[in-house]
Order: C-alpha cells, then sequence, then structure tokens
C-alpha cells in the first residue's frame, strides 16, 4: 500500500510539471487501478483510473503502457478476457512491456486457464524474468495443473531472483513473502518463518502480505496459523476471491478457507 502511495505522489507530480505525459497517466490509471483492486473497494479510485487511463488514451493510445493499465482496470473490475487481451496486445507491441506478462498470467490464472498460463511460462521468464511477480502466476498454475516437478524446477529459480534482488532493497516485503512460500515449498520450514516474519512486521496491516503468509502456513500445514493469517488479511481489506478460490495452497485448509471469505 505504501509503495503505491508513493508511487501515486510521483506520477501526479510528473503530470503537472507536463500535462501531456502519457506514460505518467498510464501509471496513475495503473496504480488506482491496482490500490482498488487490494486494498481499497471505493469507487473513488476506479473513477480516478479510468479518467488517468482516458487522458493517456487521448495522448498516445498506441503506446503497450496505456493498453496495460486498461488491462489493469478490466482486471480490477474482474473482467478477465478484456484483461487478457488488453495485456496480450501489449506484448504484441513489446514483448518486454513492464508488468504485461505478469497482468496477462494473473488474469489467465483467475479465469481458470491454468494451461495457458503453463504454456508462456518460457516467453514470460525469458521477457521478464528478473521481475520476480511473474513467477506467481505461473507457480500457482503449476500447483493447480498438478506438475510438482515444473513447479518445484520454477521455485529454485525464483529462489535465486529472489536472494539476488534482496541484497539491495532488504525492505521489500513483498519479495520476502514470496521468499518464504518458495522456502516452504522446498521444505527449508525454519527459512520459510524467518521470511514470513520479516516480512508482516515490515508490514504488518497489509492485506496482501498477510494473504501470502497464510499460503506459507499453508505449505507448512500449519493450518491454525494459516486460518489467522488469512482472517487478519480478510480484516485489511484481501477481496481477490477468485484468486484464492484457486490458489493451489488453499486446497489444504479445505473447506474451513471457503468459510472464511
Amino acid at each position: 500500500r505504501q509503495d503505491l502511495e508513493f508511487a501515486l505522489q510521483m506520477f501526479e507530480n510528473a503530470v503537472a510539471r507536463d500535462p501531456k505525459f502519457a506514460l505518467a497517466y498510464a501509471a496513475i490509471a495503473k496504480v488506482c487501478a491496482e490500490y482498488y483492486y487490494n486494498f481499497q473497494r471505493d469507487a473513488i479510485w476506479m473513477d480516478r483510473a479510468m479518467s488517468a487511463s482516458q487522458r493517456a488514451v487521448e495522448l498516445k493510445p498506441d503506446l503497450p503502457e496505456v493498453r496495460i493499465a486498461e488491462a489493469w482496470i478490466h482486471y480490477a473490475r474482474n473482467e478477465y478476457e478484456h484483461a487478457i487481451r488488453g495485456a496480450q496486445m501489449a506484448i504484441d507491441r513489446k514483448r518486454d512491456c513492464e508488468g504485461a506478462y505478469y497482468l496477462l498470467g494473473r488474469a489467465l490464472f483467475a479465469a481458470g486457464r491454468y494451461q495457458e498460463v503453463a504454456s508462456m511460462a518460457e516467453a514470460a521468464l525469458e521477457a521478464s524474468g528478473e521481475d520476480y511477480n511473474v513467477f506467481v502466476p505461473i507457480q500457482n498454475s503449476y500447483g493447480a495443473l498438478g506438475k510438482k516437478e515444473a513447479e518445484r524446477n520454477l521455485c529454485i529459480r525464483r529462489i535465486d531472483t529472489l536472494e539476488r534482488h534482496l541484497k539491495p532493497v532488504p525492505e521489500d516485503a513483498r519479495a520476502r513473502i514470496i521468499l518464504a512460500g518458495d522456502y516452504a515449498l522446498m521444505g527449508r520450514f525454519e527459512d520459510a518463518v524467518r521470511e514470513a516474519n520479516l516480512a508482516t512486521a515490515l508490514r504488518p496491516n497489509e492485506a496482501t502480505i498477510l494473504y501470502n503468509a497464510a499460503c506459507v502456513y499453508c505449505t507448512m500445514e500449519h493450518k491454525a496459523e494459516a486460518m489467522a493469517a488469512l482472517k487478519k488479511a480478510w480484516e485489511a481489506g484481501f477481496r481477490e476471491s477468485d484468486w484464492a478460490r484457486r490458489d493451489p495452497e488453499f486446497e489444504r485448509l479445505y473447506p474451513e478457507s471457503k468459510d472464511a471469505g
């Protein structure tokens, strides 16, 4: 949440200095859509996202980043097919467009199209492999498909990416909680608990961190801790019900997790 708020302030300052800065308007639209989806389902955030997106389209309609901003708005409104088309259009125009493969993977996963995520995995990693976020929908899709060996191999690759990423930015709570999940998947439970504790200490009230902490505990089959973290995530504003229902980690909690939200 804090990262998005800082980014929003930075991009708003940019358009104040240059009212024709299409990339900044696209970034504002993306940030507002993410904020709406992850933290505050208030119409004001969607209105801000749509207004900024419209301005970006007016200025530079063919920019792939503008397509991604539009796709994030569709994703935030659970319009997954539109989000998929928008992300694919951005990739067709610029293969390494920032965040494009991540959003495409998220939208495909949320739509239950796991095999399509698995099929695009190598292309996504080749184009965006240094972005640790792109691994998330791919690994979850492997899990949903029961591809345990592929999931484990991807986990090893992501651990390396995350450990390198955290050396210069140790305060990245999201990276730490994802690393915790990977350690748990590899059976490194002490390392997993350490990273999960660090992540939740850095961002104790952030819904996505708490949700991922619940995933870590699920992997370790610590059901009580998982349910407690999932409850905290819901109370903190987590509302990605389509994602949670499809998340393979939560199979260990059924039917309890269904009752939680």
